[in-house]
């Protein structure tokens, strides 16, 4: 068993150095085929552990693929971890002879040196895993991205800590390991792609600096892209994808003689630059295949009404819809009343749509004589125009609440007590449900705090709940104090 042991140990050790084994996760019941055929398939005899495969450290850098292992509990019983330095001298001279010995225990005895030690949130190269095909039976359980990652994407790319954060939020973060992110990040960051693509497609950063490279090479060929930056949305395919569309430019070039290729020629037309145009074609790819006769016709329409080009660059799929539809679409809009329509109501459900020409109808005929919002809430408010105007700038999100709950909120805000001017100078009240402020106006006046500053409508619950238990409490030491005199 000694024996037996030392000898793996000696395999995963390097002369003068101590390295650690690496292992990988099984599947309860299966053993996973060992790539070096040279090393014996070893399994922990304890219930806990399964059927773990051990292979040598040598062999879990050779690829760039990754694997989640959990930091080793002190007191599991899978392994026992030892430091001591003369199991190697042991190893080195029972090696030899160990070939004869049959029949041994599979207990197995892992160890690690402290320079190795795993951390949380820390993976490990898999070599089970080539080109990145992942399954999540394959992955143990990952925590979270490392700090190292956020901290490079905010050096590297001067992206904030929660934008970081979000992005790398999916999922699909938890099967790459941070070593492999941070490469990618560097290899980034050395063919000069701007941070603004890096945040529009953080997928791009799960890619292999292997597989970049190829790409990057492949994407500055003939017909396709100036500089891999106008590109880097293609690496979103498969180099033989890639190929393909290669292929299809060169067969359509002359019908472009003054652009590259049609993607060029289509982000001239939306007056968009060609890297943006290239991170949304890649989802309705059937816009790389397209009749451009079509497109251009379907465009036009849009440019018509009245839609405007980041918004249909944000919705190619609008391309691949009923042309005729489209147009019928865009032209009940601008009846009732619709100055900036998207271009997804050109392709949503006809229930969607008439609800979204209902409200238009609804607010021209809640507005009357009044031209717009600004106007409108001017007159409720008592105010002029433009200081409407100036809180709109401050504060966007007023700019998309519908007339009806305007006119809602004000009448409910008036009926309790409150003044016009305290509501124009306190509009963030407006931008919440009308159940939420009537429960805080109900609450408040249950403990007798009325009135009250507007602005405890629209703080957060704890804040809010802070100010009630605030009150309470001096109105119980004011009860007090009036018991004693």
């Amino acid at each position: 068993m000694s024996k037996m042991i030392l000898r793996n140990i000696y395999k995963s050790y390097s002369v003068g150095r101590v390295r650690s084994i690496w292992w990988t996760t099984g599947v309860p019941g299966r053993t996973r085929p060992c790539d070096n055929t040279n090393t014996p398939r070893l399994r922990c005899s304890h219930q806990c552990c399964h059927k773990t495969t051990v292979t040598p450290a040598s062999q879990a850098f050779k690829t760039r693929n990754c694997l989640k292992i959990d930091k080793l509990p002190t007191s599991t019983p899978f392994c026992t971890i030892t430091q001591d330095a003369s199991l190697l001298n042991k190893a080195k001279s029972s090696c030899d002879s160990d070939d004869k010995i049959k029949g041994v225990d599979d207990e197995v005895i892992l160890v690690v040196s402290e320079e190795s030690s795993l951390e949380e949130g820390e993976f490990f190269d898999n070599p089970y895993h080539q080109d990145r095909k992942i399954q999540w039976k394959d992955v143990g359980k990952k925590v979270n991205v490392g700090e190292s990652v956020i901290c490079e994407l905010n050096r590297l790319f001067q992206i904030n800590r929660s934008e970081a954060l979000r992005m790398v939020r999916p999922s699909k973060f938890l099967l790459v390991s941070d070593g492999a992110i941070l490469k990618t990040l560097y290899f980034l960051k050395d063919h000069n792609i701007s941070s603004q693509q890096v945040q529009r497609i953080p997928w791009i950063i799960l890619q292999s600096v292997d597989d970049l490279q190829k790409k990057f090479l492949k994407l500055t060929e003939p017909y396709l892209f100036q500089n891999c930056s106008e590109g880097l949305g293609f690496c979103h395919f498969t180099l033989k994808k890639i190929a393909s569309y290669q292929k299809l430019f060169m067969l359509e070039a002359a019908d472009y003689p003054d652009h590259l290729n049609r993607i060029h020629y289509l982000a001239d037309k939306l007056k968009v630059p060609v890297e943006q145009l290239t991170e949304r074609v890649i989802k309705p790819k059937h816009v790389l295949t397209m009749e451009m006769k079509r497109l251009e016709h379907m465009l036009n329409i849009l440019h018509a009404y009245g839609v405007q080009s980041e918004d249909i660059v944000s919705d190619l799929w609008v391309f691949c819809h009923n042309v005729k539809i489209a147009e019928e679409r865009l032209q009940q809009a601008r009846e009732v009343g619709c100055e900036r329509p998207k271009p997804w109501i050109c392709h949503s459900t006809p229930e969607v749509f008439e609800r979204y020409c209902e409200r238009y109808r609804s607010q021209k005929m809640l507005l009357g004589q009044h031209k717009d919002v600004v106007s409108y809430l001017a007159h409720r408010l008592e105010c002029e125009p433009h200081f409407v105007a100036i809180n709109f700038q401050r504060n966007p999100g007023l700019k998309h609440i519908h007339v009806s709950k305007l006119k809602r909120k004000l009448d409910l805000l008036f009926s309790v007590g409150f003044t016009p001017y305290d509501v124009r100078f306190c509009l963030r009240v407006l931008q919440y449900s009308e159940k939420r402020t009537l429960g805080r106006i109900e609450e408040l006046k249950e403990v007798g705090y009325w009135p009250f500053p507007i602005s405890l409508l629209y703080k957060t619950p704890m804040t809010f709940k802070r100010a009630v238990d605030q009150y309470k409490y001096e109105k119980c030491m004011e009860n007090e104090v009036d018991k004693e005199t």
